[in-house]
């Protein structure tokens, strides 16, 4: 097997997981295996992360560096979030008058 860029990998990790809604894991040797290599840098994911950020894809790592996740990133504002989990909230809350007594 040949070694492929990180370029050609977040390619591949793209075309098999753009719709998974939940994002997919790997580990070190999962990506060893998968791109043909004994071993690589930090530098190497911060390129597969730059390539997948395009598509709306991140690649991120554990602080141990043994597990990496691929996931969806959101574009809902933080704001617009908190507001439709407010109103939520805030319906779920009220409560019916008793017209009865």
């Amino acid at each position: 097997m040949t070694m492929i860029s990180a370029r050609e990998f977040a390619c591949w990790l793209r075309n098999r997981f753009a719709d998974e809604e939940q994002g997919v894991c790997l580990t070190r040797d999962d990506i060893n295996q998968l791109t043909g290599r004994q071993g690589f840098t930090l530098d190497f994911v911060h390129d597969i992360h730059y390539e997948l950020m395009q598509h709306g894809m991140a690649f991120v790592t554990d602080t141990c560096r043994e597990t990496f996740y691929l996931m969806p990133v959101s574009k809902k504002p933080w704001r617009e979030q908190l507001e439709s989990q407010y109103e939520r909230e805030l319906f779920y809350n009220v409560l019916p008058l008793d017209k009865s007594g």
